[in-house]
């Protein structure tokens, strides 16, 4: 197999755990981002106060 994607874009979001008897207060999601036309070169970290 050829040109193997070797970096992917995730998204993290973090969420307030509603469970009474949970042991930690917030859990977080990883999903798979689009990526972008140009590639993944020069992106950073961008951060999303609450996604619509």
């Amino acid at each position: 197999i050829r040109s193997v994607p070797r970096r992917m874009r995730v998204r993290i979001s973090r969420k307030r755990n509603d469970e009474e008897d949970a042991k930690d207060e917030l859990y977080s999601i990883v999903t798979v981002a689009e990526v972008p036309p140009e590639g993944l070169t020069g992106l950073g970290t961008k951060i999303i106060e609450e996604e619509d």
